[in-house]
């Protein structure tokens, strides 16, 4: 196990990656639609809550019905085959230990619901192209609930318009203004814009008009 003073925050491209959920309770359902979005993820158990199953339905996860009280070690190692994390969500720590131990000879990453693995999976805000992580590193998941409902009172969906406006802006300066340290204060000066954010709640094209507003009266200070 991983010393947790050794953890390290990353952005992962999960495209084409597999992953592999034991337990289909209410947490392998969690991890379950926490990944389905962005890796082949795979939920194994004899039984699958009804939301799992309509995520099948829908092509989102793929099901394989096993009962994991009697598999072998041989079909475990089948199964992880292959898999770039593993998370063992069943309702007995014992069967969650073989499966991490069996996946560990392997080098596979781990996500342990009962222990911390190799990975910590952390509570998730995403506004757009924002994504927010939080982890206590299993300490306290209490604190990182409250945690991430104290920053969601304070990124709002605005926060998505606000990275499309700066992205639209960004390349429409590179066409006026050679010198990027310059298109950095005009970038700030709309980012720091209480109008340009109030314009939002509008619409986009309103706060648009303000921060397109703010560059030509800005603009001039350095041509």
């Amino acid at each position: 196990m991983a010393e947790t003073n050794n953890f390290l925050p990353l952005m992962l491209d999960l495209s084409g990656r597999k992953i592999v959920i034991f337990g289909g309770g209410s947490v392998g359902e969690r991890k379950a639609e926490l990944f389905c979005g962005c890796a082949d993820t795979v939920v194994v158990s004899l039984d699958f809550s009804e939301r799992l199953q309509e995520l099948e339905a829908s092509g989102q996860v793929r099901l394989s019905k096993l009962d994991l009280t009697v598999a072998t070690d041989s079909e475990l190692r089948e199964i992880v085959s292959g898999a770039f994390l593993v998370i063992p969500a069943t309702s007995s720590s014992e069967l969650n230990r073989k499966i991490s131990n069996i996946a560990g000879e392997s080098d596979i990453l781990i996500n342990q619901v009962d222990a911390l693995g190799s990975v910590v999976i952390p509570s998730v805000i995403k506004r757009g192209d924002l994504v927010i992580g939080i982890s206590t590193l299993g300490h306290s998941p209490a604190v990182s609930k409250y945690t991430r409902k104290q920053i969601e009172n304070v990124i709002t969906p605005a926060y998505s318009d606000m990275i499309r406006l700066q992205d639209e802006l960004r390349s429409y300066l590179k066409l006026h203004i050679k010198e990027q340290k310059k298109r950095k204060v005009l970038l700030w000066k709309v980012l720091e814009n209480e109008k340009v954010w109030n314009g939002f709640s509008e619409s986009y094209e309103k706060a648009a008009e303000e921060a397109y507003k703010i560059i030509s009266d800005n603009v001039g200070n350095f041509e």
